[in-house]
């Protein structure tokens, strides 16, 4: 089933070009989900209340072009069918009317809260969300950065409280505003796709430090903990 929500952009959801931030397009498809998680149960609360949480694996978001403030957008979010193995799917399209503005996918991990381990997604009954078949995006999920490419030191950043979200770690919408500003001149640039791989969570604290490429018309990235774990990895495309 896919869930619907209907949002009035907010002048303070865009930055000095007046267009949308990327962390806040993760913010408007993420919220359309967790609302469907809450009406449909279980509720994201619901799997925190049993010991169980689902953890973001891997994103993609595909930006046909910019979202400006006072629009009026449509966002869709749906599960995926698949309930086996270790990972579920969800998917979100977020419209204009009959214009269709974004797309993403998304996979997600079901762990227990207590131990970290994964527990298989036949753990949990999520058949309340009625799921359907997934988006098929252009780019790949998975961010694999290739070999040959050279990653630089050009950036570092401090794991604030208000960064954090009920899981105690950096919640991954604020990724995407942390990867972005390390884009040299980023205040004339557009996000046309974001591709986030997250490998290790990072805590209150945490300092971590962001290496990028440029390379075939794409910007890889990693953020690395202090003692060498990776945290993320995303490949990056822009207009600008």
């Amino acid at each position: 089933m896919k869930w619907e929500e209907i949002f009035d952009v907010r002048y303070h959801d865009t930055n000095a070009n007046e267009i949308v931030g990327i962390s806040n397009i993760f913010k408007f498809i993420q919220e359309t989900a967790m609302r469907q998680m809450r009406a449909c149960k279980p509720s994201y609360q619901d799997l925190v209340n049993e010991g169980k949480a689902l953890i973001l694996s891997n994103i993609r978001v595909e930006c046909l072009r910019p979202i400006y403030p006072y629009e009026k957008i449509t966002v869709n979010s749906w599960a995926g069918n698949n309930n086996r193995g270790f990972t579920t799917h969800r998917s979100y399209q977020i419209f204009n009317g009959d214009e269709l503005i974004c797309e993403g996918l998304s996979a997600w991990a079901l762990v227990s809260t207590t131990d970290k381990k994964l527990l298989r997604i036949n753990e949990v009954d999520f058949s309340n969300y009625e799921g359907e078949e997934p988006l098929t995006l252009e780019g790949p999920l998975r961010v694999r950065i290739p070999n040959e490419v050279k990653l630089t030191l050009v950036g570092e950043y401090t794991v604030r409280y208000t960064d954090t979200d009920l899981n105690g770690h950096m919640n991954n919408t604020y990724y995407p505003d942390m990867l972005f500003n390390c884009l040299p001149k980023c205040q004339s640039k557009i996000v046309k796709s974001l591709a986030i791989s997250y490998a290790n969570e990072a805590l209150v604290g945490d300092n971590l430090k962001i290496y990028m490429a440029f390379t075939d018309g794409k910007y890889y990235m990693r953020s690395v903990h202090e003692d060498g774990r990776v945290n993320v990895e995303a490949e990056l495309t822009v207009e600008g």
